[in-house]
């Protein structure tokens, strides 16, 4: 690149400039304030430096301008390369499907929340998908693919209570829903709605969502009352063809207006059921294909075996999952209009907190479980763990055949002693897997030296569980390492004593031990089972409870 012709001569100068002597001269005089032998020469010098003065400012004004156009070209070049330098970076290069995967991690998940602290403009982001729009914004490409790919807009949570807090009106709203809706073409939807508002808008939002019905595949759905019309007057044609889960939320305390709702009867994939609130509550279902249900009960029922209703509809292959609030001291005195509640389910968990046994007991007593082959029970949430009835289970167990059915018992936190937990194990022949908790919030001690020593398998054929193949401990360690060393090498040498056990597995042991515990399972302990599985007789693993 050549300069340009006005550049300035690099040797410019001028004859007016000061000699050194000139310099020293004048420096003398400033500092004596005497006057110069010839002033004629010092004014003669003043008028020269002037006029060379402007010289110099139209020197430095042509090369001022050069520096400029340097500058600007630097500049411009710089930005050339390091656009060529982005084009070719990573994120340039990314397929369109990784890039999809790089939006998904942007999810707002604390947006897409059922709550009652939503704003209105909050509202609004959920409905237009904000966070998309946001990185649609960064380049052309991100556009096309934020704005062409479904999967990006499978995800609404849409609380219409909250439309009245928004600044756009409920037409823009619903008209920015309905471009989100079609955005997504026909990818399966995962929908969080709350319904029952009484005005147009929900009715409207509704409408919308029910031109997508076939696309449901999770529908968590928030009742205040009644349904609204068009779910009520929703008829055969409504195709429910991708629906696998629904999550149905009954907000106020008895209320049966969903059980005439036939909807989701027509849902062919529905398979899993979580559900709040009271039984009478749910709409129909095809009990007959739901496999996994969870029922999260309330404190506020009249009856208390109102939450077990449920369980006589549960399909025999299904697992389902209670959570019940039984913490009331009262109801150790209070009737529970005892019924009998007898249910076909296999896999049965209970998440429960109750202070007294006696109210476990009514539990117990309310239920018959013919084919249950898993049994779990545990704590709910933090609350106190609940208390166990043995002669209630007892019974419990007897009704149900447990000796013939009851394969795998759990008792995770439930505070019951070593005596009664042996006189339960006793009539359960033919379990093969038993879990076992202390609880270290009430600092109960279950797992003993006595519980382990009943485990222990004997060749007199009397031992307790003698199909028992895993065995699971979470302990505060208050046990001796030797009781549980002797009841594992008895149960690995099973086979000696006991010829009806078929092609029986290694046996398996779980020992998970708290945080806060000093006490450590001893080295020859650890070599012993090291040398045990080395031999593919045991399985074992030892772990830290936190």
């Amino acid at each position: 690149m050549s300069l340009s012709p006005n550049i300035a001569s690099i040797g410019f100068t001028s004859p007016s400039l000061p000699s050194s002597a000139q310099l020293k001269t004048l420096r003398d005089l400033t500092r004596s304030c005497a006057l110069p032998a010839d002033p004629g020469a010092l004014q003669a010098t003043i008028t020269a430096a002037t006029s060379e003065i402007g010289r110099y400012d139209i020197e430095i004004e042509k090369i001022q301008e050069e520096l400029d156009r340097l500058v600007s070209e630097r500049d411009l070049l710089s930005s050339y390369a390091n656009g060529c330098r982005s084009v070719l970076s990573a994120p340039y290069r990314l397929p369109d499907d990784v890039l999809v995967e790089i939006f998904d991690w942007c999810f707002p998940e604390d947006l897409y929340v059922m709550s009652s602290k939503t704003t209105g403009q909050q509202e609004l982001d959920r409905i237009t998908h904000r966070y998309i729009l946001d990185l649609a914004h960064v380049c052309s490409r991100w556009y096309h693919v934020a704005m062409a790919t479904p999967r990006l807009w499978s995800m609404f949570v849409v609380d219409v209570e909250c439309w009245r807090r928004s600044r756009a009106t409920a037409s823009t709203l619903l008209a920015l829903l309905e471009s989100a809706l079609d955005r997504g073409k026909n990818y399966p939807l995962d929908l969080t709605l709350r319904v029952g508002s009484y005005h147009n808008r929900a009715d409207a939002a509704l409408e919308l969502f029910f031109k997508h019905a076939h696309r449901w595949r999770e529908l968590e759905l928030y009742s205040m009352g009644h349904p609204p019309e068009c779910i009520s007057a929703a008829t055969g044609s409504l195709s429910l063809d991708c629906l696998e889960k629904l999550f149905f939320r009954a907000m106020r305390k008895n209320d049966n207006s969903w059980e005439d709702v036939e909807i989701f009867q027509r849902a062919p994939r529905l398979t899993s059921l979580e559900f709040k609130g009271f039984p009478a509550s749910l709409p129909k279902l095809p009990w007959a294909q739901i496999n996994t249900c969870t029922h999260f009960s309330s404190r506020d029922y009249d009856c208390r075996y109102q939450p077990l209703t449920i369980l006589r509809n549960a399909a025999t292959h299904s697992l389902y999952k209670l959570v019940l609030d039984l913490r009331d001291r009262s109801l150790a005195t209070e009737s529970w209009d005892l019924i009998e509640i007898s249910s076909e389910v296999q896999n049965l968990q209970i998440w429960f907190s109750t202070y007294n046994s006696v109210v476990t007991g009514k539990f117990f007593d309310s239920l018959t479980l013919p084919r249950v082959q898993t049994l779990a029970f545990h704590v709910a949430h933090d609350f106190p763990c609940p208390v166990w009835a043995c002669n209630s289970f007892l019974a419990l167990a007897e009704r149900s055949v447990f000796h013939d059915s009851l394969f795998t018992l759990r008792l995770h936190q439930v505070r019951v002693t070593d005596t009664d937990l042996l006189r339960c194990l006793e009539v359960l022949p033919r379990l093969m897997c038993l879990e076992i908790c202390d609880c270290p919030t009430e600092g109960v001690v279950v797992i003993t030296d006595k519980l382990l020593q009943g485990l222990i398998y004997n060749s007199d054929l009397s031992a307790l569980v003698p199909r028992l193949e895993y065995l699971q401990l979470t302990s505060l360690f208050e046990f001796s390492e030797e009781a549980y060393l002797d009841l594992v090498v008895s149960r690995v040498d099973l086979e000696k004593h006991c010829h009806d056990v078929g092609n029986r597995e290694a046996f398996e042991t779980k020992l998970f031990l708290r945080d806060a515990s000093d006490r450590k399972l001893s080295p020859p302990v650890l070599q012993k089972f090291s040398e045990l599985e080395s031999q593919n007789k045991l399985v074992f693993t030892l772990g830290r409870w936190r």
